[in-house]
């Protein structure tokens, strides 16, 4: 990505680039406080992108049950090609659904969608919810961005995740966030210095 023309300027580039408020926005576009995984046989891994094969969409979310804990996960374990169950952790069953059908729920409302078959190894996917500020605080610390050289304006931009997919949409999002941003800064001072020499016209 090419920054300012100045080492100030190029500075300046990486702390937006780094703030909350771009990093929030890519969270948000790519719903990463939404989280998948499969039980392996050591642990349970993250599944992202063309290895995932459903969806969770909020319609409404109950911001106030995540209040005190750092996130909230189910199970959703597979009983027929357009049918599920939601479990707790512990295997429990908490209700029965088909998929594309609206649940309510503690957390809100929600549709879990099928998007693709589920593998062998599938049948039960683990989905946990997590606070949007902690996804904003590891993605912080997880990207790095340096300038290529002391002297250059372009900068290097990379992170830090085992999912190389994941890692690769978030710096292509974050770039798009990024100058989605500075259009808008452009057309804000653009707008106010239109004001600004309107009233000075019409002051004469």
């Amino acid at each position: 990505i090419v920054g300012g023309s100045s080492a100030n300027n190029t500075d300046n580039e990486v702390e937006i680039l780094k703030s909350r408020k771009i990093i929030g926005a890519v969270v948000d576009s790519l719903n990463l406080t939404t989280i998948y995984s499969k039980e392996g046989r050591v642990k349970r891994s993250e599944i992202y992108g063309a290895n995932n094969p459903i969806s969770l969409k909020l319609t409404s979310f109950n911001e106030s049950f995540l209040k005190g804990r750092k996130d909230t996960s189910f199970v959703v374990s597979l009983t027929s090609n357009n049918s599920y169950q939601l479990k707790d952790l512990y295997g429990g069953v908490i209700s029965k659904h088909q998929f594309n059908e609206r649940v309510i729920s503690d957390l809100g409302s929600l549709f879990i969608e099928k998007v693709r078959s589920f593998n062998d190894d599938q049948k039960e996917i683990f989905i946990s919810i997590v606070r949007r500020d902690k996804i904003i605080d590891d993605f912080k610390k997880a990207v790095n961005i340096t300038p290529v050289n002391k002297d250059a304006s372009v900068l290097d931009l990379s992170i830090t995740h085992p999912i190389q997919e994941k890692a690769e949409d978030f710096l292509d999002e974050l770039v798009k966030q990024y100058n989605i941003d500075a259009i808008a800064d452009k057309s804000e001072v653009s707008q106010k210095t239109k004001v600004f020499i309107d009233d000075r016209l019409e002051a004469i």
